[in-house]
């Protein structure tokens, strides 16, 4: 994956250059702190928020929200799932104008699709069993969720493995055709993912290696779940925009913990901690969930090295 202003689209579910089923970014702004660069280019950007479920993502749309209100700027764009397509093919045929923000859980690609202008992926991240675990009884208290968490939080983790894996393989597949004089776009309805591959590390293994070496090419900047104001600082100093100044206020986590039936808050966070370390270490003693969540742990690991490297940076950048 190589940065460049270009605005082409990948039409096949290949990355060409790898022949491994990966989307073929060309339009995307590097690490702010560890690729030679400057500002500048980071604060005309458009941002691409990807949002990792149970990560602090809700938070930073919010955030999002409330930067746009400030600038009157055009609402976000969330592409979800269920909107990636519409909204590529809306971009590639010119029935609508690139905001200046995108989020969602669907955003990789988007870059590629506004015109070759400056754009910055950006995300949140979180250890991947405490994610899980956050994430299945989120659910279990109320929460919007797929799958759904009728069922263990084993069978739910197995029936949702790495997340952050399967979004960064994200592909919109999208031909061009004539009709007359006018050439116009089509995009599949449903993007695809390293899950239509079968669950070989054989055949993944490439995929995730090919991503752990680009993580810092992808992602403009990424913050931490657990360094959520100095995630806030980091993505303020990168796009000149007042995420923390604004949004520092803005954490919470609304999901529900459920022991016997009786629900318990997350903010009481000595019972929170509790149950998270007794499911994890339940968690990782099964084979199989460790199998099923090895990816994500791979890029957790980079990722947390990254964002190590940033903070380092930019204490030295703010104190000079």
């Amino acid at each position: 994956m190589h940065a460049s202003s270009g605005g082409r689209l990948a039409n096949s579910g290949a990355n060409q250059s790898t022949n491994l089923p990966l989307p073929v970014l060309r339009n995307y702004l590097p690490n702010a702190y560890i690729s030679p660069n400057t500002f500048t280019t980071y604060n005309k950007s458009i941002l691409a928020f990807l949002h990792n479920p149970k990560s602090g993502g809700t938070s930073i749309k919010r955030c999002i929200t409330t930067l746009q209100k400030l600038k009157n700027e055009s609402s976000p764009v969330v592409m979800a799932t269920n909107t990636a397509s519409i909204i590529t093919e809306d971009l590639l045929n010119n029935v609508s104008t690139p905001s200046h923000y995108f989020m969602g859980e669907s955003v990789i690609g988007v870059c590629d699709r506004v015109g070759g202008k400056p754009c910055a992926y950006f995300t949140m991240i979180r250890e991947p069993y405490e994610r899980t675990i956050s994430h299945y009884y989120f659910c279990r208290g109320g929460g919007p969720s797929w799958p759904p968490c009728n069922n263990t939080l084993e069978e739910f983790t197995l029936s949702l493995c790495s997340v952050l894996f399967r979004q960064l393989t994200l592909i919109v597949l999208c031909n061009q055709s004539r009709q007359g004089h006018v050439l116009s776009w089509q995009c599949d309805n449903r993007p695809m993912t390293i899950d239509y591959l079968p669950f070989d590390h054989a055949q993944r293994r490439p995929a995730l290696e090919f991503i752990l070496q680009n993580l810092e090419n992808i992602f403009a900047v990424v913050g931490i779940l657990e360094e959520f104001e100095t995630s806030l600082k980091l993505f303020e100093y990168t796009f000149g925009e007042p995420f923390y100044q604004k949004c520092r206020s803005e954490h919470s986590n609304s999901g529900n913990y459920v022991i016997n039936g009786a629900k318990s808050h997350q903010r009481r966070s000595s019972t929170r901690e509790i149950i998270r370390d007794k499911e994890k270490r339940k968690l990782m003693q099964n084979p199989d969930i460790r199998r099923c969540l090895y990816e994500d742990v791979q890029i957790y690991k980079k990722m947390k090295e990254i964002f190590k490297q940033q903070e380092i940076i930019y204490n030295k950048v703010v104190h000079l």
